[in-house]
C-alpha cells in the first residue's frame, strides 16, 4: 500500500497515525524533487501532535531576539500599509494604493514566510495551498512592485522605455502565477515548478538591473535616484538572502528600501501640495483679474456719458479737458487691469483723477477730501488695483446726485494693526432714498459692481473669514433724519516687495 506524499514546503512533511501502514510504517517514493540537493537532508521523526506544538512553542520562547524582530518588522508593515491606504484615500491618488498592494503582498507573503508554524493554522489539512501561498504571493509582490515603480517615476512621459517595458514584465509576471499555479496543483513535487520559479526570479534581477542602469544614465527626475536606491537594496537583500538562506537579509533589504521609498513619496507629496498651492494661487488671480474685468466696463461706461454730455451742450473746452483727464484714466486703468496690486499712492491717484472727472460732470458741487494716516506710506503699502472706486461711484451718483446745497465725500486711510481701514463718508441722501429714487437695472448693476468688489477682498484674506470686510453704515443727524452714508473696508495690509 503507498500513499502519495502531500508536501508543506516550510519544514515539516506530517503523515498523521491513521495514514500509517500497519499503524507504524512509511512508505516514501520520491519521484522528483523540488531542491534536489535537499534529498540528502531529510530526517524522519516520530512525534505526537501535543508535543509538536510545545516544542514549536518552546523554540518559539527560546529564539526572543529573532521572533521580537519579525514581530516588529510586521508591525511596522501593517502600520504602513494601513498608513498608506489613508493617504490614498484622503488624496484619491492611485501612487498610494499601489504602494499599499505592493506593502499587502509583502506582509502576506512575510507573515507566513517568517512563521512557518503559521501554515498549520492557515491552511490545516490542505497543505498544498500553503505551498501555492508561498509561491504566489512572492510573485504577484514583484506585479505590484513594477506597476508602483512605473507610477512613482512617471514612467509614461519620463522614461516612456521603462513604461512600455514595464507593461511587458506585468504581464509576463501574470503568466508566471498562471504557470506555478498549474504546476502546483497538478505536481505539487514537479521540478517543473523550480524552473518557474527560478526562471521569474532571474528576469526580476535583470529587468532591475537594466531599468536601474537605464535611469542612471538617463536621469530625468530626482525620483529615479529614490527608485535605483530603493531597488538596489531589496535586490541586495534579496540575493543574499537566497545565496545565505537567511531570510533575515531580506529583511534589512525591504527595510532600508521602505525607508527610501518613504522618503521619496513624502518629498513627492511636498512637491505636489506646492504645485497644488501655486495653480490655486494662479486661480485666484485669474478669478480677481476677472472681477476686475467684469467691474472696468461699468466704470469707463459712466465716465463716457459725462464726457458725452459735455460735447452735446458744445462746452468745448470743457469737454477737451474732461478728454484729456478721462485718457489719462483711461490708461492708468489699462496698465493697472493686468496687475494684481498697486501701491495705495497709486490707487488714491486713480481715485482723485476719477473725481476730478466727475466735478467736471457735476460742474464743481461736491468736494473730495483724502486723508492717509502719518504713519503709513503709501509707496510702500499695496491694495488690490480700483478696490475703492465701486463705492465711490456709488457715493457720487446715488448718494450726491440727488442732493440739494453742500456736499462732499471725505477718504479716510488708516492704519488698523496688520489691516488697513478705508473710510468712505458722503453727505447725501442716504441709502433709503437713492434705492427709491433708483430702481430696477441701474439698482441691479449697483449691487452687482459692490457684489464683486466684497468677493475681492475676501478672496485676499483666505484664512480669515472671520467678520465682515466691507461694512455700510447710515448716518442720521439729531432728529434721526438722514445725513449721507459711510463704507468701511477692512483690506490685508501688504507691503510691497522689493524687486
Amino acid at each position: 500500500v503507498t500513499k502519495e506524499l502531500e508536501l508543506i514546503i516550510w519544514r515539516y512533511h506530517t503523515i498523521s497515525a491513521e495514514n500509517l501502514i500497519e499503524g507504524k510504517y512509511v512508505y516514501l517514493e520520491l519521484r522528483e524533487n523540488y531542491f534536489p540537493a535537499q534529498i540528502y537532508t531529510q530526517q524522519i521523526l516520530a512525534i505526537s501532535e501535543s508535543d509538536f506544538k510545545t516544542n514549536s512553542i518552546i523554540r518559539f520562547v527560546g529564539d526572543a531576539e529573532y521572533n521580537f524582530r519579525a514581530v516588529f518588522f510586521l508591525g511596522g508593515i501593517a502600520f504602513l500599509l494601513i498608513y498608506t491606504f489613508g493617504i490614498s484615500f484622503i488624496y484619491k491618488d492611485r501612487l498610494y494604493l499601489l504602494y499599499g498592494a505592493y506593502l499587502l503582498f509583502l506582509l502576506m507573503y512575510l507573515g507566513v514566510k517568517m512563521y512557518p508554524a503559521q501554515s498549520t493554522v492557515l491552511f490545516g489539512s490542505f497543505p498544498i495551498f500553503n505551498h501555492a501561498w508561498n509561491e504566489v504571493t512572492q510573485i504577484l509582490l514583484n506585479y505590484w512592485y513594477v506597476r508602483f515603480v512605473r507610477k512613482f517615476l512617471d514612467a509614461k512621459n519620463l522614461y516612456p522605455l521603462i513604461d512600455k517595458a514595464g507593461k511587458i514584465i506585468e504581464w509576463i509576471i501574470l503568466g508566471f502565477v498562471t504557470a506555478v499555479l498549474i504546476s502546483i496543483f497538478s505536481n505539487p513535487l514537479s521540478t517543473s515548478l523550480y524552473i518557474i520559479v527560478t526562471t521569474e526570479r532571474l528576469m526580476m534581477i535583470a529587468f532591475a538591473v537594466v531599468t536601474n542602469l537605464y535611469i542612471i544614465l538617463n536621469l530625468k527626475d530626482r525620483r529615479g535616484l529614490y527608485i535605483v536606491a530603493g531597488s538596489t537594496m531589496l535586490l541586495t537583500g534579496s540575493v543574499t538572502a537566497l545565496v545565505l538562506g537567511d531570510i533575515q537579509y531580506f529583511m534589512i533589504g525591504v527595510i532600508i528600501e521602505i525607508f527610501i521609498f518613504g522618503m521619496g513619496l513624502g518629498i513627492l507629496m511636498k512637491r505636489r501640495e506646492d504645485e497644488r498651492s501655486v495653480l490655486n494661487k494662479e486661480m485666484e488671480k485669474v478669478k480677481m483679474r476677472a472681477l476686475q474685468t467684469q467691474m472696468n466696463p461699468h466704470f469707463i461706461f459712466n465716465s463716457l456719458n459725462s464726457i458725452r454730455s459735455y460735447m452735446i451742450k458744445n462746452e468745448t473746452k470743457e469737454a477737451s479737458g474732461y478728454l484729456s483727464k478721462f485718457s489719462r484714466l483711461i490708461r492708468q486703468i489699462l496698465e493697472y487691469s493686468t496687475e494684481e496690486f498697486i501701491t495705495l499712492k497709486e490707487e488714491l491717484q486713480v481715485l482723485s483723477l476719477y473725481v476730478q472727472i466727475e466735478q467736471l460732470r457735476f460742474r464743481d458741487e461736491f468736494g473730495f477730501i483724502i486723508k492717509v494716516d502719518e504713519s503709513l506710506n503709501d509707496e510702500e503699502l499695496i491694495v488690490p488695483p480700483l478696490i475703492v472706486q465701486p463705492f465711490l461711484e456709488n457715493a457720487i451718483w446715488h448718494g450726491l446726485m440727488q442732493k440739494q446745497g453742500e456736499k462732499k465725500i471725505e477718504l479716510f486711510v488708516e492704519d488698523a494693526g496688520n489691516k488697513l481701514k478705508i473710510v468712505l463718508r458722503d453727505n447725501g441722501i442716504g441709502r433709503d432714498e437713492a434705492s427709491r429714487n433708483n430702481v430696477g437695472k441701474q439698482k441691479e448693476n449697483r449691487s452687482m459692481a459692490i457684489d464683486l468688489t466684497r468677493q475681492r477682498i475676501e478672496m485676499l484674506e483666505e484664512k480669515d473669514k472671520k467678520g465682515d470686510k466691507v461694512t455700510i453704515i447710515d448716518l442720521y443727524d439729531d432728529s434721526r433724519a438722514p445725513k449721507g452714508t459711510e463704507v468701511r473696508l477692512l483690506i490685508p495690509k501688504i507691503q510691497k516687495r522689493v524687486k
